[in-house]
């Protein structure tokens, strides 16, 4: 079951962009917290690929991290594909996996990134708050 606190964040980043079509968000274990595109009100059952695939995308943070003190903190990771591109942001306690239209620019992904980099504190706090307040 999907928190309140974490559907409110996923919102708020949907509301970041019309052009993201799907967002998955990821706690630091590699567990899926939510899965939902942007033209549905609900989250997404999960297969185990896709289950697979949001657990590489959070082991991917974990090896990143690794060369944090001699390279610097990674700011987001973007990734054009053939037919979308996908943008992965690492905020504190979450990782955010975004598919975006294959148009969007560089210069916007830019944008996006940081825009989701700077939502409200509240509502993240709340958010990772409800992680460990599970039943």
């Amino acid at each position: 079951m999907v928190s309140t606190e974490i559907r409110n964040l996923a919102s708020e980043i949907f509301r970041t962009d019309p052009q993201i079509i799907h967002l998955g968000l990821i706690d630091l274990e590699g567990h899926v917290l939510i899965d939902q595109a942007s033209s549905s009100s609900e989250p997404h059952e999960l297969d185990k690929d896709r289950m697979l695939f949001y657990y590489q995308v959070g082991l991917r943070r974990s090896r990143r991290e690794h060369f944090n003190e001699e390279y610097g903190i990674t700011q987001y990771v973007h990734i054009v594909r053939e037919k979308m591109q996908q943008l992965i942001l690492y905020i504190p306690m979450l990782t955010v996996y975004l598919t975006l239209d294959k148009n969007v620019g560089p210069e916007r992904i830019s944008q996006l990134a940081k825009k989701i980099q700077n939502l409200d504190k509240k509502i993240l706090d709340d958010a990772i708050s409800s992680l460990f307040s599970k039943p």
